[in-house]
């Protein structure tokens, strides 16, 4: 979708000023607005760009950062409860991450290939040379796990992802006047409300995060 850039007078003119600040969730009806924390007197921003009914969409990302995310348990847990002797063993496990999107950083909606590819341009590229992050992919990361269970016991291992946190803003314009306006911004200009997390894949592909291995009485 190509962005189109316009006039700065016109900006001025025709941007709605209650459009330039966050706006509280309202509580909707079945024919609500898609476009979370916006009422049925604006336009569904985020329907139009999912559906290319916008003339322009365009994400500005305020800031950006990587966190390590939540531990999960992958496969199954390795059992050596009644054994006399300990147990060694190899697994391989895999685990999938892909992008995620949340508008006001509580409500995650889908979003078209075409969309994402709006909100990818607008966000900044990576500046190292051992990690990298791609908007829409599914990162997998896998590994053979060995160890070595005691009698009595059992074990598991977790794995916790990295993740690249992109917060910013959509600028939506149309080609006439939708609701008055030629020119919207969701959820309000320079603010963070759309959020866009990212897993963080190493330099040959594979996601980059941490293994963890836990044992337990049994």
């Amino acid at each position: 979708m190509k962005l189109k850039q316009p006039g700065r007078r016109r900006l001025a003119l025709l941007a709605p000023a209650f459009a330039l600040a966050l706006i509280p969730f309202s509580t909707g009806t079945a024919n609500a607005n898609t476009s979370p924390g916006w009422g049925d007197d604006k336009p569904d921003v985020i329907w139009d760009c999912n559906h290319g009914k916008a003339d322009s969409c365009q994400y500005h990302e305020v800031k950006a950062w990587t966190v390590l995310g939540k531990r999960r348990q992958v496969g199954n847990p390795v059992y050596n409860c009644a054994g006399s002797s300990p147990l060694g063993f190899d697994v391989t496990f895999r685990t999938d991450r892909t992008s995620s999107y949340s508008f006001q950083q509580e409500t995650k909606v889908e979003v078209t290939s075409g969309f994402s590819d709006v909100l990818e341009g607008g966000m900044s590229a990576s500046s190292s040379q051992t990690e990298k992050w791609e908007v829409g992919q599914t990162v997998s990361a896998g590994t053979t796990l060995r160890g070595t269970i005691q009698p009595h016991e059992a074990g598991g291992y977790w794995f916790a992802p990295y993740w690249r946190k992109s917060q910013g803003w959509l600028e939506v314009h149309y080609g006439k006047r939708n609701h008055g306006h030629y020119f919207w911004y969701y959820p309000g200009q320079g603010s963070t409300g759309v959020q866009i997390n990212t897993p963080v894949m190493n330099s040959d592909g594979s996601m980059k995060g941490k293994w963890y291995w836990a044992t337990w009485k049994c």
